[in-house]
């Protein structure tokens, strides 16, 4: 049975495209296929009827001080390399590391759900956000944020997690102009320290879809730019429709210091328990990157 489900991983990882982004020059690709993670979440949503929402953890589930349990890990260096995007300890690289990011958020949805699994697991992430889900902007530029919405970004920072930059609008960065691009990189950049008080220093691109334009942009704001090594494939309908499919995709492509996508989705909510339960069984720990290079 594991063969199948590896067999059925690599087929979907081969239609996803998105997968295993690599850097590439402006002007050398094409734009990436949109049958990517966003496009077949929008797409493909299920009903209500098959996607009850979740329930939030009780607060007698979560513990007080969640970050005490990883407070060994916090002395060492985590460095992603930013050409495989995997994550390990410089001074000891035969640690079982994992780094858990989480795209698209905060969506209200899931988020908390997912917050309080994370921290039932002594679990930290990075959260790549977009512009759009924390503020408005009308035609003229100006910004106004969604009191909701930075409430739940404040609640994520607060419990330890790390704060990307996911662009604003989520479109593929290849399309637009230099100045479109930096305008999607930059504003959410400010709305982001408008309400948490400090800039991220992680970018993802939407789509995984880098240009010069923006590895140049980065370096100038001071931000490493990161994909992914792992992914789940939960913006895949095929897989997030089915039980624990979700958890079967991610089990069984995981390798020691992946770097593994995931989204703020109710089906995923629904899963994460169980993955981080089988992981940590397997001897893997969740840690967050000091630097990229």
């Amino acid at each position: 049975m594991k063969k199948r489900y590896l067999a059925l991983s690599a087929c979907l990882l081969l239609g996803a495209c998105t997968s295993l982004p690599v850097h590439t020059q402006q002007s050398a690709k094409p734009p990436i296929d949109n049958t990517s993670p966003q496009k077949h979440a929008a797409d493909m949503k299920p009903s209500l009827k098959q996607h009850p929402p979740v329930r939030p953890l009780k607060a007698t589930d979560v513990p007080e001080n969640p970050a005490s349990a990883a407070a060994s890990l916090s002395s060492s260096r985590y460095v992603i390399n930013t050409t495989n995007y995997l994550i390990a300890n410089e001074e000891h690289p035969e640690e079982k590391v994992l780094l858990l990011t989480f795209d698209d958020g905060p969506t209200g949805e899931a988020t908390l759900s997912l917050l309080d699994t994370l921290d039932r697991h002594h679990a930290k992430s990075i959260w790549f956000v977009n512009g759009r889900q924390l503020a408005t902007k009308n035609k003229d530029g100006h910004v106004e944020i969604i009191p909701e919405k930075a409430k739940l970004l404040q609640e994520i920072h607060k419990r330890g997690h790390l704060i990307g930059n996911h662009a604003w609008s989520h479109e593929n960065l290849r399309k637009l102009s230099p100045e479109r691009q930096q305008e999607e990189v930059l504003s959410t950049n400010q709305v982001i320290e408008q309400i948490i008080g400090e800039k991220p220093r992680f970018f993802r691109p939407p789509f995984g879809a880098y240009t010069d334009t923006i590895l140049q942009l980065c370096q100038a704001e001071g931000m490493s730019s990161i994909n992914w090594s792992v992914g789940s494939l939960d913006w895949e309908a095929s897989v997030y429709r089915k039980e624990n499919g979700i958890a079967k995709q991610v089990l069984s492509t995981v390798h020691k210091g992946g770097n593994i996508l995931f989204h703020d989705r109710v089906w995923t909510a629904r899963e994460l328990d169980h993955i981080l339960t089988e992981l940590s069984a397997e001897g893997y720990q969740y840690v967050l990157p000091t630097e990229a290079k």
